[in-house]
């Protein structure tokens, strides 16, 4: 089974996200300090006002790739690792992230 967590960053007014930051600097972080814990992959995407143009309610999400939910914990629980990861998100948004987390359960 893979298991994926996704961190929205909110669009809301007076929200700033430094997409280049968080594709050079952030996920590679993430990489460093989880990927000992079983984080498998990521992907990054960026959203674009919809086909109606309407502004995005998201700026941008990651999405962390795992085998299995324990992992997860394992790796948020992981102290130091955590918090530099955590400690980092000032660096480049000023809106917390929202956090879902899920099974694949269908993919073609």
């Amino acid at each position: 089974m893979t298991f994926h967590v996704q961190v929205l960053y909110p669009n809301d007014e007076g929200a700033k996200f430094d997409l280049d930051y968080y594709v050079k600097t952030h996920m590679p972080l993430v990489v460093e300090k989880w990927s000992k814990y079983g984080l498998k992959g990521y992907n990054v995407t960026e959203y674009k006002p919809g086909p109606d143009g309407a502004k995005p309610k998201y700026s941008t999400s990651g999405t962390l790739i795992w085998d299995k939910p324990e992992d997860v914990q394992t790796a948020m629980g992981s102290g130091d690792d955590a918090a530099a990861i955590f400690g980092d998100i000032p660096n480049f948004s000023n809106v917390q992230p929202i956090i879902l987390s899920g099974p694949i359960v269908d993919s073609k």
